[in-house]
């Protein structure tokens, strides 16, 4: 194939199941170009609330190391260090929209 992608189907805002699900893609193209697909976004992403998890959208170049958590035995704490990042307009992810990057000449 020249693609390879991955939808997420459903997926509910955790104690906020009531406000719909959203289903949306990822795809990487062989010629280097990545596109997202949002097929439905039942609520804005600004309203979102970031309380417990940042919510992002993008690009980025990161890698994660798992510590030992001197507070809690037998737990890993997780940091990620990010290099670059390509954040999204989030007010422009709406229901049947898409993002495409397209790599730079080399």
């Amino acid at each position: 194939g020249t693609a390879f992608v991955v939808q997420w189907d459903k997926v509910y805002l955790q104690g906020k199941e009531e406000l719909g699900s959203f289903t949306f893609q990822a795809a990487l193209h062989s010629s280097g170009r990545i596109v997202f697909g949002y097929k439905e976004i039942p609520v804005p992403v600004l309203q979102i609330s970031a309380a417990q998890h940042p919510v992002k959208a993008g690009l980025s170049d990161a890698f994660m190391v798992l510590n030992p958590a001197p507070d809690v035995p037998e737990s890993r704490r997780r940091t990620i260090y990010e290099y670059h990042r390509v954040e999204l307009d989030t007010s422009r992810i709406t229901n049947r929209s898409a993002v495409e990057f397209t790599p730079l000449p080399s």
